[in-house]
């Protein structure tokens, strides 16, 4: 430990490295916990709705949504999230979020957050992960 302080000057290039490596490792897992946002994969989010009565929520403009969305999701478009997010009285019900690829669901889940719902996920990869994953989309 001593010289610790002298390997970093002689070997800057590999503590540089060392600090970015950690900084990627853990930055997602403690942005995970100050946020409270939970992500999740198309199978986990099919599972989490099937077995405990969850509902997508498809925060997509009403025009992206006509095109393809999941089986009973419910569209509440980020840009007018705000105004709508009334309409969704049963703050307990597991809520799943998705958009087109995962972005947009990180921001609305931020919202759901604040507004005091309880178990918000964000499905990762969105619309896009939903149709790799050879999921039905309907119109």
């Amino acid at each position: 430990m001593e010289n610790l302080g002298e390997f970093i000057v002689n070997h800057w290039i590999l503590s540089t490295a060392w600090i970015v490596l950690a900084w990627l490792v853990f930055s997602d897992a403690i942005n995970r916990k100050l946020t409270g946002l939970h992500p999740l994969d198309v199978n986990q989010s099919v599972r989490l709705v099937n077995q405990y009565k969850g509902k997508f929520v498809d925060v997509r403009e009403p025009e992206e949504f006509e095109k393809g969305h999941i089986a009973d999701s419910v569209n509440l478009p980020l840009s007018k999230l705000d105004e709508e997010i009334s309409k969704l009285k049963n703050k307990s019900q597991p809520l799943v979020i998705v958009c087109a690829s995962g972005q947009r669901a990180k921001n609305a889940a931020k919202k759901f957050k604040s507004n005091d719902f309880e178990e918000v996920y964000v499905m990762t990869g969105g619309i896009n992960g939903w149709k790799e994953a050879k999921l039905p989309l309907f119109s």
